[in-house]
């Protein structure tokens, strides 16, 4: 919220007796301006670790950066006001600062060689090679798996790359920049990272390693082969896939492995992998880029192997599922093509089942091979299920290509409601590649461009299913494609999400009218007409708290919680602070304690109490014309002579009879604490627990103490109706994060519908009313006092978005108290 008005009304006719108080009034301008932005920044952070929004931890790092500098403003600003009085601030804002970074800063880094390491001496200790490299490094030598030869280059090339060149604070800066969520910051910062990536030289120790490891790879098998140059990032192929969204280059020469090493490395910053990345919760060091060079196979056919199913109910029934097409698998990754499919019962012999193909590929006894193998790997990496990446060359030879473990879906399946009808059936029989059941409106894709206008929670439909639509797949509820099948890179990224895809739909496009609301199936591969509310109510994803969450949580540790509840405490000191937050609330109190008192109530120069009818302890600070009779030092002002339009207006709101003041809705272990909790302060002389108001005639600025939560309600209410405005700032609460957003979203319904415009981030809340005549100002101000006094102990009540709803339409009907019992 903007504080001109405040500064423009409390002007230096106030305070022209000295400098000393002129230099006061200006370190307290910036401490409030300060302590506005600090709560802005609090509420983005609970919103990071609550609302399931994810940032990169350079774009986190410099949030908290910009934070802790408000912080030690408004530690410099209150030793401004009161020089060396709090000092020992400084300290405790230094440890909270300190350990803050610590647990958002990278991972410590290697860049020294070696850079290259044949796949034969790799272990799966080795932390500078990914997964991807080290599990096929793994079969050759413990089952003598027939792998394509090569070597892999650690992550300590892409480091030294990276430290070479100079990189680290442009790519920091540039990723502090990304929102993931919008798809033109996620283009232009991908475009200029890739951009820094091609233009950078390779430094020529790691040139030589390669040309070096190439050599070795030609001596070794006798030929100069061409190479396939694939990604091997760390986290890569582990508990996150990254299916399909690094590059792989195939049919490289000995002259071009330097270029495509370079390329890999680029891929790293591709807008679907940032996107993946980001959604993941990884940082950019934690998917450090090593990169795995093998020979490339002359594949006659090519596909990939799933173990077993892909949901837990599939995966019981003991199946085995092959996909396969001609020559190199690539068109089936990406989810190009309808595979051949082949089901097979697992066992010491598999069983082939099923097949669905038209021509075979293979014989029947290849598929029982290929699935034997992959029987072989499973046991070999602990009997986790196991997606494979496998391949036949024209001598009938099998390679393995890749080995890693299945992504299952953990969508929690429920049995189906026995009827369903009165729902129609759009499309029975479609290959399940992602579980889930979703509703939402069709949207057609049929060029990437349409990608840009998906309306959130969209249900899309399109002819194919590339990795790279992991880009918007946080804006969809379900896929509907024509072509792919659920062993594409795609559909694995679409089980991570948990958002459920059916695939090989023949004419998909055509059979969906865009806008209209279907429910998509992805456990039993069906899709209805409408909104289908007995299937939505069965899917239940469960929640899932990764390394992100966990960082966060214990950063925010240090930023977000609040001890000093309380200002008359003994622990309200600097030594009594345990957080970022205890700094700020203890800095804004000495600050107004000293603005507006020197010590005891009614002392302070022109801070006046109130007399007031409700249990609102106020302080009166007329800056012109605000109190129509002269009140003696050390004396209450009777609220009769107080002549602020503004301020009566919402006294009137605050007071009206219906806004109960004094019930005791709670049991509570102690009644101070019910009190405090409701705004009203248990000790009647403590300057500590008042409310603040700089008035004038037409002019307020309130900054209102409601226990555990706080009230800015900035006002100018005259005859120019162009100047006037209301803005609102409410923040806080006793209640935890869920039941603080559920009254921010009861505030919202109510001022919206007053016409305000609303902003609201996590537990904060901002609203501006502009523009209006008087007389509709001072109505508006009724209401919202009202709505202030209504709403004191909600977070305490509220415990659903229905029940949100109805108290609001309650305050429409004349509601205004919302108590456990009423």
């Amino acid at each position: 919220m903007q504080l001109n008005s405040l500064f423009k009304h409390w002007s230096y006719r106030i305070i022209a007796p000295g400098t000393l108080l002129r230099e006061k009034y200006e370190a307290l301008k910036r401490l409030l301006s300060f302590d506005i932005s600090c709560h802005e920044e609090m509420a983005e952070f609970q919103e990071l670790l609550h609302d399931g929004h994810r940032e990169d931890f350079a774009r986190i790092r410099k949030r908290f950066t910009l934070f802790s500098e408000q912080v030690a403003g408004m530690i410099d600003s209150l030793d401004a006001m009161d020089p060396g009085t709090y000092s020992s601030l400084k300290n405790y804002h230094k440890k909270f600062d300190f350990y803050t970074r610590f647990l958002l800063a990278p991972p410590a880094i290697e860049f020294a060689p070696p850079f290259v390491f044949p796949l034969e001496i790799i272990s799966l200790e080795d932390k500078q090679i990914g997964n991807k490299a080290k599990h096929l490094a793994l079969l050759k030598k413990n089952l003598g798996t027939t792998i394509p030869d090569g070597f892999a280059i650690s992550t300590s090339g892409y480091h030294y790359f990276i430290e070479y060149n100079d990189l680290r604070s442009t790519i920091e800066e540039l990723l502090a920049e990304l929102d993931i969520n919008s798809s033109s910051s996620l283009k232009r910062i991908s475009k200029q990272l890739i951009e820094i990536i091609r233009k950078a030289e390779i430094p020529p120790d790691i040139e030589e390693a390669l040309s070096t490891g190439y050599d070795t790879l030609k001596q070794q098998i006798n030929i100069a082969p061409k190479v396939a140059v694939r990604s091997s990032a760390i986290n890569e192929d582990g508990d996150c896939s990254f299916a399909g969204q690094y590059k792989t280059i195939l049919n490289v020469e000995r002259s071009g492995i330097g270029a495509a090493y370079r390329e890999i490395l680029a891929s790293k910053y591709s807008p679907e992998s940032l996107f993946y990345r980001i959604s993941q919760g990884l940082g950019d060091e934690e998917t450090a880029m090593s990169v795995l060079v093998q020979v490339m196979v002359a594949a006659k056919s090519s596909g990939v192997l799933y173990t077993t199913g892909v949901t837990q109910k599939d995966k019981e029934l003991d199946h085995m599922h092959l996909h396969l097409t001609r020559g190199l698998g690539e068109q089936l990754v990406s989810g190009a093509v309808n595979p051949d499919c082949y089901i097979l019962k697992r066992g010491t012999t598999p069983v082939l089942i099923e097949k669905e193909c038209t021509v075979p590929i293979i014989t029947d006894d290849k598929a029982v091979e290929i699935a034997a193998v992959g029987l072989q790997i499973e046991k070999a990496f602990a009997a986790a299920p196991q997606d494979i990446e496998w391949a036949i060359d024209s001598a009938d030879n099998l390679f393995i290509l890749q080995a890693r473990e299945l992504h299952i879906s953990t969508t929690i399946e429920k049995e189906v409601p026995a009827s369903l009808d009165g729902y129609p059936v759009l499309l029975d029989g479609c290959e399940c590649a992602s579980p889930g059941i979703a509703a939402g409106v069709v949207c057609r894709v049929n060029s990437e461009n349409d990608l840009e206008n998906i309306p959130p929670g969209a249900v899309l439909v399109t002819r194919d299913s590339p990795p790279h639509f992991v880009k918007v797949i946080n804006r969809v509820a379900a896929i509907l494609a024509e072509r792919g099948s659920r062993a594409s890179h795609f559909a694995t990224v679409a089980r991570e999400f948990g958002v459920p895809f059916l695939a090989g739909i023949e004419g998909a496009q055509q059979l969906f009218d865009a806008e209209k609301m279907v429910t998509v199936d992805g456990n039993s591969g069906m899709v209805y007409q409408g909104q289908v509310d007995p299937l939505l109510e069965q899917n239940k994803k469960p929640s899932q708290i990764g390394p992100y969450h966990r960082i966060l949580e214990e950063a925010l540790k240090f930023i977000t919680p609040l001890e000093l509840t309380d200002p008359a405490g003994d622990n309200f000191s600097p030594e009594g602070c345990r957080s970022m937050h205890d700094i700020i609330r203890f800095c804004h109190e000495k600050a107004l304690l000293s603005m507006f008192t020197t010590g005891k109530p009614g002392t302070g120069r022109g801070a006046l109490r109130l007399s007031a009818d409700i249990p609102l302890d106020v302080f009166l600070f007329d800056v012109g014309g605000g109190i129509g009779a002269e009140v003696k030092k050390n004396q209450s002002v009777p609220l009769k002579t107080v002549v602020s339009a503004p301020f009566q207006a919402l006294w009137k709101g605050l007071s009206h009879r219906d806004v109960q003041w004094k019930q005791k809705p709670f049991d509570w272990d102690a009644y101070d604490k019910i009190e405090l909790a409701g705004g009203v302060p248990p000790k009647k002389d403590s300057f500590a627990f008042a409310s603040y108001a700089v008035i004038s005639a037409d002019y307020l600025h309130f900054n209102i103490r409601f226990g555990y939560h706080f009230t800015i309600v900035d006002v100018l209410c005259g005859e120019n109706s162009a100047e006037n405005h209301c803005m609102l700032r409410f923040a806080g609460g006793g209640a935890d994060f869920e039941h603080l957003t559920l009254r921010i979203d009861f505030l919202t319904g109510v001022l919206e519908r007053l016409e305000f415009s609303v902003v609201k981030k996590g537990d904060l809340l901002e609203a501006k009313l502009p523009g209006l005549k008087k007389d509709l100002m001072i109505e508006k101000l009724d209401m919202l006092g009202r709505l202030l006094g209504a709403s004191k102990l909600m977070d305490m009540v509220l415990d659903s978005e229905e029940m949100v709803a109805s108290c609001v339409e309650d305050f429409y009907n004349g509601r205004y108290s919302f108590s456990q019992e009423g």
